[in-house]
C-alpha cells in the first residue's frame, strides 16, 4: 500500500504568496470597475471552483486492487482494471482507460499528482498498468 498527501498550496509557498497577491489585486480590481461587494463574493466564488486543486489538499491511497483520491468533500475510487495505459509528465501521471491516446481520456482519465513520491508512484503504477502503448505514428 502506498499512501501520500498533495497540497500544492502549502508545498509552493512563493508560488502561494504570488497568486494571493495577484488574486487580490483581481478582486479590487472587480470592486472598483463594479462597486459591488456582491460581484466581488461571486468572483471570490468562481477563482475558488477554478483553483480548488491548488488550495485543498489530496491524499493518494493505492493498494493492490484500487485506487483511492480524497480531499474536502470529494472522494474516488477506482479499481486497476480500470486503466490501460498512463502518462507520466514533470507533476504527475494520467491514468487511462484506453490502450491509445485520446483526446477523451482528459475526461474518462485520472490525473495523480506526485508531490514528493514520483518514483515510488511510478513505479507502482507500473506494477499494475505494465504496458504503455505504443506512440502513434502519423
Amino acid at each position: 500500500m502506498l499512501t501520500w498527501v498533495v497540497h500544492p498550496f502549502v508545498e509552493n509557498r512563493k508560488r502561494s504568496v504570488l497568486l494571493i497577491a495577484f488574486l487580490v489585486l483581481i478582486l479590487a480590481l472587480v470592486y472598483l470597475s463594479t462597486k459591488s461587494i456582491y460581484i466581488v463574493l461571486l468572483s471570490v466564488f468562481f477563482f475558488g471552483l477554478g483553483l480548488y486543486k491548488y488550495f485543498v489538499p489530496f491524499h493518494y491511497q493505492f493498494d493492490q486492487r484500487k485506487i483511492v483520491v480524497l480531499s474536502f468533500l470529494y472522494r474516488f475510487e477506482k479499481k486497476w482494471e480500470s486503466f490501460r495505459s498512463f502518462y507520466a509528465d514533470s507533476n504527475g501521471v494520467l491514468l487511462s482507460p484506453f490502450d491509445r491516446p485520446s483526446r477523451l481520456e482528459n475526461f474518462r482519465g485520472l490525473y495523480i499528482q506526485f508531490g514528493s513520491h514520483r518514483e515510488e508512484v511510478i513505479n507502482f503504477i507500473n506494477q499494475k498498468v505494465p504496458e504503455k502503448p505504443a506512440s502513434i505514428k502519423h
